[in-house]
């Protein structure tokens, strides 16, 4: 029997890399996934964010309002002399503000969501009062220089939503600060400004990219928080196949772990879904001159190497004695055969004690296809195809023939 265990390593940003050590004593990574990120990253319940670690949140509190006082007391002193009534007023409150968060945060006499709250809301009254002073103020000599000044904070404070607040309240709080933003520009607009000015129109045109900039941020936030929570659904679906439905040599998920995965994948988004199975290929003549314990070496080294070559968000698992399987994401069958030919590439490009193994790969791509079952029995009829035109190629579903194995194909699946 296998002697494993679990080393946690490199857990930064939602990743860590597992090792298995098997009886012949070779490590091997099984997953340097952000489909398995530690516990505190997992997406949580509802209203809350994939961000928030309050202790961190809390040390990070600590150190940055300090930072945050002197800025705003540098930037008062530095226009000491050309200060506007706003700036005199607004920016010392706002230092106070700052300051007695920091003694609240240090001193635990408040939660962290309360000061996230109290935060933000400063900020955003600081800010948006400082845009309609700026626009609206009778005799403000420098409004171009005081928007330009202004403009950066809007994405600033737009990305600090999701840090501190779920995703559903951040993504309210962005746009009703977008929306008051956008409502002080078009007043702005329409309050008789001369479009023959031309300090007016460039005035303008500042706050019309201002708007654009804060619009990106927010859809950039929603982009990546739902891959992060795509990822994290995933890495509960693969933690819950460990233990029983993982492969003792190999320490991938087995034929059962896989199968579940891929039915979860399928009924949540199959489109872009890719299934390969692929094949040692002259296994059996390896084991009659090598032996069995040669056979299993070479068996985890080829796991090894393909775990290592797939993408973070792939899936490698073992479906039988001889035959792998990977999920992966992919636009169209040319990157999906790509893909397959990058792992054939690499697997023959790494030779175990003067074997040099090769790969028979049988690929296919979501169409329409009935369910997770019926694309894992396509891919394996493309592989078996692959292995009657010689072997040690790739096979994409529905073609007639496979391409056999020359230059182009090397350097097709290098660029990938």
């Amino acid at each position: 029997m296998a002697l494993r265990f679990m080393a946690l390593g490199r857990q930064a940003a939602g990743q860590w890399t597992a090792r298995t050590m098997t009886s012949n004593g070779l490590f091997m990574r099984e997953r340097s996934d952000q489909l398995a990120p530690g516990p505190e990253a997992v997406t949580a319940p509802k209203g809350s964010s994939v961000f928030r670690l309050g202790h961190d949140r809390r040390a990070t509190y600590c150190l940055t309002l300090p930072l945050a006082a002197v800025a705003a007391l540098a930037s008062l002193v530095l226009r000491l002399g050309n200060s506007n009534a706003f700036d005199l007023i607004a920016l010392p409150t706002l230092v106070v503000l700052i300051l007695g968060l920091w003694v609240l945060a240090c001193t635990r006499r408040a939660s962290v969501g309360f000061i996230d709250g109290v935060l933000l809301v400063g900020a955003w009254a600081f800010l948006l009062g400082r845009i309609g002073f700026t626009l609206f103020a009778p005799a403000v000599a420098d409004r171009a220089e005081l928007v330009a000044a202004t403009a950066p904070w809007l994405p600033i404070l737009l990305m600090a939503h999701s840090w501190g607040l779920g995703e559903q309240r951040a993504l309210r709080l962005s746009l009703a600060a977008l929306a008051a933003t956008s409502l002080l520009v078009l007043m702005y607009a329409l309050a008789g400004q001369s479009p023959a000015n031309q300090a007016s129109s460039g005035l303008l045109n500042t706050l019309v990219q201002m708007l654009l900039a804060g619009a990106v941020t927010v859809l950039g936030q929603r982009a990546v928080l739902r891959h992060m929570r795509d990822q994290a659904s995933g890495s509960r679906t693969w933690l819950a196949t460990r233990g029983a439905d993982q492969d003792p040599l190999t320490g991938l998920p087995n034929r059962v772990a896989l199968e579940k995965l891929l039915i979860g994948l399928t009924a949540r988004r199959p489109s872009g879904l890719a299934v390969a199975v692929l094949s040692l290929d002259h296994l059996d003549r390896v084991q009659q001159e090598r032996g069995e314990a040669f056979t299993e070496r070479l068996t985890a080294h080829v796991a090894r190497t393909l775990s290592a070559t797939v993408r973070d968000q792939d899936v490698v698992g073992r479906l039988s004695q001889t035959e792998f399987a990977l999920l992966l994401r992919v636009p169209d069958d040319r990157a999906a055969r790509a893909a397959c030919e990058r792992l054939r590439v690499r697997v023959a490009s790494l030779p175990l004690d003067g074997v040099m193994p090769t790969i028979s790969v049988g690929v296919t791509v979501w169409a329409q296809h009935a369910g997770g079952q019926d694309m894992l029995e396509d891919a394996s009829r493309a592989l078996r195809q692959a292995q009657d035109d010689g072997r040690n190629r790739v096979q994409l579903a529905g073609q007639l023939r496979s391409v056999p194995a020359d230059l182009d194909d090397v350097e097709e699946a290098a660029a990938v």
